[in-house]
């Protein structure tokens, strides 16, 4: 089986550019956003749990769910976040879990933003690679990728966990603070050293 190779960071740390420089390297990723979206579909077993908890407000005229909605009320409501993690993180759990045993490669990532709240539900982890910036560069990305406020994006960030309990379970870390050469350089070289571990 393959070895997993956790990769998590904050909202704006360049998670999605590091797991694009493994696709390049021919690692298999697997994305729980990206698992997360899938469910998101309108008529879901999930979608349907989401609307009798949080109703129809939430939803648009053609049963879509209004992400923009959702993400404002979660961040207010630390409740409202607990109760949406409760009804996706154990479907998106299965299905993560599912789709790295289809995988026969010495490793595979698994993207995983929030793996500091929800570690006790990842025992198969083998190794935990954190994307880490400084807060203000942090800032900075989130605003200009996501068109939010400063505020907005500040109770964003707040709303994970901290940069300093991200860097306590490092196994390794990736500073993404230079250019993106840089960063796919790093990436290479992670690389290089982990296969060497996997045979």
């Amino acid at each position: 089986m393959s070895k997993v190779v956790a990769v998590t960071g904050g909202i704006g740390s360049g998670k999605t550019e590091v797991c694009k420089a493994f696709m390049a390297l021919g690692v298999p990723v697997v994305d729980l956003d990206h698992i997360a979206h899938d469910m998101s579909a309108p008529g879901s077993p999930a979608m349907q749990a989401v609307r009798t908890q949080f109703g129809d407000a939430m939803f648009n005229a053609e049963g879509q769910l209004d992400r923009a909605k959702l993400r404002e009320l979660v961040f207010a409501e630390p409740d409202a976040l607990d109760q949406l993690n409760q009804i996706m993180h154990p479907a998106i759990r299965l299905e993560a879990i599912r789709q790295i045993a289809q995988y026969t490669t010495a490793y595979v990532v698994l993207a995983i933003p929030l793996l500091v709240e929800s570690r006790a539900d990842w025992q198969m982890i083998d190794h935990v690679l954190v994307v880490d910036c400084d807060e203000q560069t942090q800032l900075t990305r989130v605003v200009q990728r996501s068109q939010l406020s400063e505020g907005m994006a500040q109770a964003m960030i707040a709303a994970q966990s901290s940069r300093d309990e991200r860097l306590a379970i490092a196994d390794s870390v990736i500073e993404n603070d230079q250019t993106l050469d840089n960063l796919q350089e790093k990436v290479l070289e992670f690389h290089k050293n982990f296969s060497k571990t996997c045979q």
